[in-house]
């Protein structure tokens, strides 16, 4: 493949993106998209510098590359709803004052909280399975609906509201498909502006009947501003709370199911972690470096800059490609592979690095491995099932995920 016959937005190379991410780090490392300023850059050491400069790169796309740029969707979203860049997506030093706020209960130690509610969650699901003694379809069954129960139950929206929150979370994601219509601009902006009020009738009834959810937290939290501490206004809260719920189940969701995708890919793989149980912490960090749920995002230069010997110009915008530093031989040798024994297997960039690091990597791991420990220990075989998978992915510039998995299995 040359660097001239690459196309980013092309459904093929989006079906498999790695022969491409292998041309653009031998040949293009910081990488010109033809026509536009975005750079999009392929080797770990690069993504890895961007993402730790905060003072020279700022989070989010230049304005000149926004992922909603209709003026009617513009409209829908000033005169009805809220359009800035949320509190999560600020830059030091505001960023950290609002991640104190919200970190604390998705790190590793207050993931560990919600190991219950995960536990039973996963249970449910598992019997739920196993009842129906057919084939599962693991995203439909249990990849999609673990991840999203628990963050609509940590955050405090009712469960029984699931399935609008799931049309409002594809609606959030889907600019990251990349050229949008300006009829699908305007549903996500419809779409947008509903999932705020909601968040906000929410946040006032949390005013009224305080609990030890997260949005009744943000509700009556103090934030340390820089003229001193006050509560968070509506629309600090709103887009809090947007970021958390999108960020807290789509990516867990596609993370799953890749790693089952993977390990039943490789019969080997998974008769060494049903062997071994202490390798399952590896073999998901293995999954997310080589399937990563968040192929990318972006960044844009505060000021004239140079990367890997390439002038880039103040206010040009840099896509930091995650999943092309995670298969970096230079980071990964042999990075194709799933090592069960990779040394450095967690140092991979599937959550991000540096300040803007995924607060909820915490929690996602914590799910993907009660969830793969319950199914390996309740199954016992499992297996693709022949001729009902065709193993296509969601097209998409952002985000990788399949769209569904045939699983047969024999119960433990």
């Amino acid at each position: 493949m040359r660097v001239d016959d690459i196309d980013l937005f092309d459904p093929a190379t989006q079906e498999d993106w790695y022969p491409a991410y292998d041309t653009l780090r031998e040949h293009a490392p910081v990488y010109r998209i033809p026509g536009t300023t975005t750079y999009v850059l392929t080797r770990y050491e690069d993504v890895a510098y961007v993402s730790r400069r905060t003072d020279l790169f700022a989070n989010g796309p230049a304005r000149d590359s926004a992922l909603v740029m209709d003026d009617e969707a513009l409209r829908i979203y000033r005169e009805k709803g809220r359009l800035r860049r949320g509190p999560l997506g600020t830059d030091p030093p505001i960023h950290r004052r609002y991640r104190n706020l919200v970190d604390p209960m998705f790190t590793p130690t207050g993931a560990e909280r919600q190991r219950a509610l995960i536990t039973r969650v996963v249970d449910e699901l598992v019997d739920e399975v196993l009842a129906a003694s057919s084939p599962m379809e693991l995203v439909g069954q249990l990849a999609l609906p673990l991840p999203v129960t628990v963050i609509t139950a940590m955050l405090g929206f009712p469960l029984a509201d699931m399935p609008q929150l799931k049309v409002w979370s594809a609606a959030w994601v889907l600019p990251f498909a990349g050229r949008l219509t300006p009829e699908q601009q305007r549903y996500v902006a419809e779409q947008g502006v509903e999932f705020q009020a909601y968040i906000l009738d929410v946040v006032a009834h949390k005013r009224r009947h305080p609990d030890d959810t997260v949005i009744s937290h943000l509700a009556h939290a103090t934030f340390d501003d820089l003229d001193g501490p006050r509560p968070l206004t509506d629309d600090e809260i709103i887009f809090i709370t947007d970021h958390l719920f999108i960020g807290g189940n789509e990516t867990t969701t596609f993370a799953i199911t890749s790693a089952v995708w993977l390990m039943l890919r490789e019969p080997e793989i998974d008769q060494q972690v049903r062997a071994d149980r202490s390798l399952l912490p590896t073999l998901i960090e293995e999954a997310m470096r080589l399937e990563s749920p968040t192929q990318g995002l972006f960044r844009h230069a505060l000021v004239d800059v140079e990367i890997g010997g390439v002038p880039i110009a103040a206010g040009s915008t840099l896509h930091l490609r995650f999943a092309a530093a995670n298969r970096d031989e230079r980071m990964f040798p042999d990075p194709a592979r799933l090592d069960l024994h990779r040394a450095n297997s967690a140092r991979h960039v599937a959550f991000g690095q540096g300040e803007h690091h995924c607060p909820g990597a915490g929690l996602s791991r914590l799910e993907q491995v009660i969830a793969l420990d319950a199914l390996l220990t309740r199954t016992g075989s499992w297996w693709l099932v022949e001729g009902a998978n065709d193993f296509r992915h969601h097209p998409g510039f952002v985000l990788r995920a399949l769209h569904e998995l045939h699983v047969g299995f024999t119960p433990a």
